[in-house]
């Protein structure tokens, strides 16, 4: 004797109960109703059977009703369901098992129908095997978003078991044309979606704009080719992409709806943000408020942060991927690859870069927040107080409140000197006098900081040392700078330049870019003015007496030149800083942090304050450290900053293209500090606030290209060197030529 048709609805709304009554109620014989999971459960008392479950699911309620129905499954036996919801629901995906559907609200009369009449009269299926294909439900049945789908593609499952066979479908709408093998038609239907227009393509996969026909709604929809049908790891991968996308759940991010498979074509659906990007509006010469540029720096820095700490591999975020929503709110394309490794530094500093790239465009220094302008020019630069890193952009958005977490006495001590500087600037007339009076006389009678005589040459001794893994290099004899390069002897330098512009030609390398015609280091009239008046620039202390920087490999060795002598070779560098018997630090092997400048005191961290180490937040004065000081009395190969090396190797990233080397580590360096680091620059035009240089000579007085004169140019002497007999030498007959970079290893 046949059953009857019960259904039970769960659902706290009255009127979306009464809905489905409307739907269903002439084609059941007795309905049962509940607002929750636990009232559903009284009501099924003496109930021995259900027919079919119709469900509101909401991030409260859902686990419950779920958990309600594996109860029942394993009570009265199986029974096909419907969920539905006005909100997301991703996360329910792994639970949905096969002849189960998941419907947003409202819900269409004529899809509930459709379903109701292809579930209701098949023959009822074990429930041990229907649970083993959760989260691989066919088209009608959204696949698991959050789990990969480990089930091989219809073209290539195994024979399927009789009753398989047997059993009946779901109706399915299928393509109207045979399929191609990439990408498909506008107007192809898969499943519940119909192809509106491709958004875009490439070798392996296409986006449409799709319509889900059930409910009416516009997705983007990704497709996998057919031709990588048959290949388990193209589509393994791809569920996998999909799974990581639909597991994200963040505000600026968008969604992923569902996975499936239909007549060979896998496919995932997206949520369509009909809204222009910052390319978009950066080319219809769009303007965006300062405030809808900080929510995009803001939402970009949660979102990166997000993704980071969860374990998401991603694409970077550019100004096609960021969108701006009704209301001015910034969206993202889901970026996410899968589960994988954090970006790298070199990819958070081109991530920095992208930002900066995609805001800028909508900056005016006019109008600008002179704060916004300020922090995106220091994104994904070389500059020292640059911005290159996802941790760098939170503090630069989120700095920290300097009274939080401090106790109450820490607090009363502040306090108390607020109250003290507050008396102090409304003190005595006599002492603001005196203070006056001590501003104009520093003013008028000037505090230039002095300007040391460092010029100075070290000799290094012909002799074998051990090169880098110990390997024996013999070295003829050499004299290299005790200190590097300062500011006041690359501005005598210039300064001869100009002065005499034909010697741009007697110092310029044969292999220098034609576009190079200026040996002016990066910022040098910003920097130069303030190390001239013992200033601050970028906010580090600077004089005169500090390293040149700013400058790139072709600058360093045209000073060199013009000085008389030649870069170092790295094996030069390394012996002047190892010494004979080869110690990993120039004092010897052990890192002892206070002797040398390095970045562990670059910025504030629990417990170290800025420059609380070795005394200096950014660069020192060469002749500053003396503790680092090798063997032979060279200063400064530790650290302070890099140098440049003659030496050119391949690119560590790019066999094919040498690049200049740098050795020593600088003030923002945090690791690497063995005198064996080997530093490959990207380029030799690069130039950054981290590097300098220092020269070497083949003879104890090399003869400089500068000329007596009655201007500031003439060179610091040398030991042993007169100035006066300093002569024109035209180009560097001096300098050994093998150490500089042969054609063949010119960059690329």
């Amino acid at each position: 004797m046949q059953k009857d048709v019960v259904l039970l609805i769960i659902d706290q709304s009255e009127a979306d109960r009464a809905k489905v009554r409307s739907i269903l109620g002439d084609k059941v014989d007795r309905i049962l109703e509940a607002s929750d999971a636990a009232s559903a459960w009284e009501a099924l008392r003496g109930v021995d059977h259900l027919s079919i479950m119709v469900a509101n699911i909401d991030a409260a309620s859902g686990p419950d009703i779920f958990d309600l129905r594996d109860h029942l499954h394993g009570e009265i036996g199986f029974f096909p369901s419907v969920f539905c919801s006005h909100e997301d629901m991703t996360p329910f995906y792994p639970r949905v098992v096969d002849r189960e559907r998941l419907f947003f609200k409202p819900v269409n009369r004529g899809v509930l129908v459709e379903w109701f009449e292809a579930v209701i009269n098949l023959e009822p299926t074990p429930v041990d095997d229907l649970l083993a294909g959760a989260g691989t439900a066919n088209a009608a049945t959204p696949a698991s978003s959050s789990e990969p789908v480990n089930s091989t593609p219809p073209e290539i499952a195994t024979e399927p078991s009789p009753d398989k066979l047997a059993e009946p479908r779901p109706l399915l709408e299928s393509a109207p044309i045979k399929l191609p093998e990439e990408a498909l038609p506008v107007g192809t239907r898969l499943g519940d979606y119909k192809l509106l227009r491709e958004i875009q393509r490439d070798a392996d996969f296409a986006l449409y704009e799709a319509e889900q026909t059930s409910i009416g709604r516009h997705v983007a929809l990704k497709t996998l080719y057919r031709k990588h049908r048959k290949d388990i790891r193209w589509v393994q991968g791809f569920v996998n992409e999909a799974s990581a996308r639909a597991s994200v759940n963040h505000p600026a991010i968008s969604l992923v709806y569902e996975c499936d498979q239909e007549l060979g074509v896998n496919f995932y659906t997206l949520e369509l943000v009909d809204a222009p990007s910052l390319s978009d509006l950066a080319l219809r010469r769009s303007e965006l408020d300062d405030t809808v540029l900080w929510k995009v720096l803001a939402a970009a820095s949660s979102a990166l942060i997000y993704l980071r700490d969860n374990g998401m591999s991603h694409r970077l975020f550019t100004a096609q991927s960021i969108l701006i929503v009704k209301g001015a709110e910034p969206r993202i394309a889901n970026p996410v690859r899968g589960r994988g490794n954090p970006l790298s530094v070199e990819e958070e500093r081109k991530q920095m870069e992208l930002l900066a790239d995609a805001i800028s465009s909508f900056l005016k220094k006019s109008v600008t927040d002179p704060a916004l302008f300020s922090l995106i020019d220091r994104m994904g630069t070389d500059r020292i107080d640059a911005i290159n890193s996802i941790e760098g952009l939170r503090k630069a958005l989120n700095p920290p409140d300097p009274k939080e977490g401090l106790s109450t006495a820490e607090l009363a001590k502040i306090t108390e000197k607020e109250t003290n500087r507050t008396a102090l600037i409304s003190g005595s007339l006599i002492g603001f006098l005196i203070v006056a009076g001590a501003i104009i006389s520093f003013l008028v009678m000037g505090a230039k900081p002095e300007v040391r005589e460092l010029d100075f040459y070290t000799k290094i001794p012909a002799g074998i040392f051990p090169f880098q893994n110990d390997e024996e290099i013999e070295l003829g004899e050499f004299w290299i700078g005790r200190h590097e390069v300062t500011i006041a002897d690359y501005a005598k330098f210039l300064g001869d330049l100009a002065a005499n512009p034909e010697k741009q030609l007697q110092v310029r390398h044969p292999d220098q870019p034609a576009e190079k015609t200026s040996y002016e280091p990066e910022k040098w009239h910003q920097y130069h003015r303030a190390a001239i008046k013992g200033g601050k620039f970028f906010g580090g202390e600077i004089d005169l007496n500090c390293p040149v920087v700013g400058v790139d490999w072709w600058d360093a060795q045209a000073y060199a030149t013009w000085r008389g002598g030649r870069l170092p070779t790295e094996q030069e560098w390394e012996k002047a800083a190892r010494g004979r018997s080869g110690s990993v630090y120039p004092w010897g092997d052990t890192l002892e942090q206070g002797r040398f400048n390095s970045g562990l005191d670059h910025e504030a961290a629990e417990g170290v304050a800025e420059g609380s180490i070795d005394g200096y937040k950014f660069w020192s004065p060469v002749d500053a450290l003396t503790a680092d000081e090798s063997r032979y009395g060279v200063i400064g190969l530790a650290g302070n900053v890099s140098e440049w090396t003659a030496t050119w190797d391949a690119h560590p990233d790019f066999p094919d293209r040498k690049v200049p080397l740098k050795r020593g580590a600088s003030f923002a360096t945090t690791a690497g500090f063995e005198l064996t680091a080997r530093r490959a620059a990207e380029s030799p035009g690069e130039r950054n606030f981290l590097t300098g240089f220092r020269i070497v000579s083949d003879k104890e007085v090399p003869v400089s290209m500068a000329v007596k004169s009655d201007g500031p140019i003439l060179p610091s002497p040398a030991v042993g060197e007169s100035p006066a007999g300093a002569t024109p030498a035209g180009s560097n007959a001096n300098a050994d030529e093998s150490q500089a970079p042969a054609p063949a290893e010119s960059p690329r």
